[in-house]
């Protein structure tokens, strides 16, 4: 140590007081090392009150899960949407709508597949009527299955639907709100397929309402056997007197079709029968099959 010193005071003016720095940020460096220790590893970490309480809660409703019936309400007066920590609450399959078993866990797919069950006229009776969905595995079932809750007004409302969907809706002569009670229709696309049908002339077909944007194929098919159609309400053009604008406007036509029908009448004069439209390139036989329901002279 001696020997140390006696070298240090050999040392030049800067040399020492480089020396005296090293040490000095050596020092330095070790206390913070201590200090973070000290003062922030064994400080106790914080407890949040709100992870707490939910921590808390799950784990009461884990022990009530394991007993259904624990706190279980008579069947009419269980709330369709008393939703517990698990995602699962007592319900009445009758009655809830997709949002509903979607927080029950199930997917899209599964909770559309339901309700088009119920559109056909399904009734949930008993619990174990939920068996009878193929869109839901065992393990869905064994899950959901203890907390469905029938109840009357439940029943009475499916009833009520599949009186309601059972009854045909004449396209051409229907309101907003007859499409609307159609599975898969809201406003939206009532408002289009009542424009679009005023666009036309009216339908002469069913099919027609699946040309409607927006109505996808699933949809369609769903609602088709509750489709009628009156042809005999359809407006008709009339090829020897419409003019240009009234002809253009049709979903059917477009601007080159009508300028050759009037261009025709134009050279030729009046129409003698409809069939001679095929005549025109203009005219595909696609467009003039699906026209000729509305074409009078």
């Amino acid at each position: 140590m001696r020997d140390l010193a006696r070298q240090f005071l050999l040392y030049t003016r800067s040399q020492r007081r480089a020396v005296i720095t090293l040490v000095v940020l050596i020092l330095a460096v070790l206390g913070s090392v201590r200090a973070y220790h000290y003062y922030i590893l064994r400080q106790p970490v914080a407890e949040d009150s709100a992870l707490r309480r939910e921590v808390a809660e799950a784990a009461i409703h884990h022990d009530r899960a394991d007993d259904p019936t624990e706190n279980e309400a008579p069947a009419d007066e269980v709330s369709p949407i008393s939703k517990n920590v698990t995602g699962l609450f007592y319900f009445d399959p009758n009655t809830i709508a997709v949002p509903e078993w979607l927080r029950l866990g199930l997917t899209e797919k599964q909770a559309n597949g339901i309700e088009r069950y119920k559109a056909k006229g399904g009734t949930f009776r008993a619990a174990a009527d939920l068996n009878r969905l193929y869109s839901l595995t065992d393990s869905d079932k064994a899950r959901l299955i203890p907390y469905v809750r029938i109840t009357t007004a439940g029943i009475q409302h499916s009833e009520e639907r599949t009186r309601a969907h059972s009854t045909p809706i004449e396209i051409n002569t229907a309101d907003s709100a007859a499409f609307e009670s159609l599975w898969g229709i809201g406003r939206v696309l009532s408002v289009r397929i009542i424009r679009y049908r005023e666009a036309l002339g009216g339908f002469y077909s069913v099919d027609q309402v699946g040309e409607v944007r927006g109505i996808s194929d699933s949809v369609f098919a769903a609602i088709r056997p509750r489709l009628s159609v009156n042809p005999a309400l359809v407006r008709k053009l009339h090829l020897n007197t419409d003019d240009y604008e009234t002809l253009r406007r049709h979903p059917y036509l477009h601007a080159r079709i009508a300028k050759a029908i009037t261009g025709y009448r134009e050279r030729q004069g009046d129409f003698q029968r409809i069939e001679q439209l095929k005549e025109f390139q203009a005219v595909p036989q696609e467009v003039y099959d699906r026209l000729v329901p509305y074409l009078a002279l």
